[in-house]
């Protein structure tokens, strides 16, 4: 299933690489560098489903997460840190739609994710 994804990372390979994997799926995909980019792009286009990175300058990806399940509730959200997991984890446990991923990870089992991840966005809880 081809869906819009948002890909949000300050660090321009990685967003790169997270955007060329996706489209080999046939996904549309978005690339931010930032949460106030991503925002931008939220407003413009709602997509199917927001990858951002945790730790980035400014707005880290957990505040993002915050605003968007307050301005777009049910929109689901990967978290990726190479960082610790602890805090991120116990985040995206307590969060509805929200999901975290410890960097690195192999494309192969991300695809997995992000396919199961659109397949039960809209769903009911």
């Amino acid at each position: 299933m081809a869906a819009t994804i948002l890909v949000v990372d300050d660090d321009d390979p990685v967003r790169v690489m997270l955007a060329r994997l996706l489209r080999t799926q046939g996904h549309d995909v978005r690339q931010a560098s930032n949460a106030a980019d991503a925002r931008a792009i939220l407003e413009d286009s709602r997509p199917d489903l927001v990858i951002s990175d945790i730790v980035m300058p400014g707005e880290s990806g957990i505040e993002l997460r915050r605003g968007i399940l307050d301005r777009w509730p049910g929109l689901p959200v990967i978290l990726i840190s190479g960082y610790s997991a602890e805090g991120p984890a116990e985040f995206a446990a307590r969060t509805p739609d929200t999901i975290f991923v410890q960097k690195p990870f192999a494309a192969d089992q991300f695809l997995a994710l992000v396919q199961q991840t659109l397949a039960g966005a809209g769903s009911p809880s």
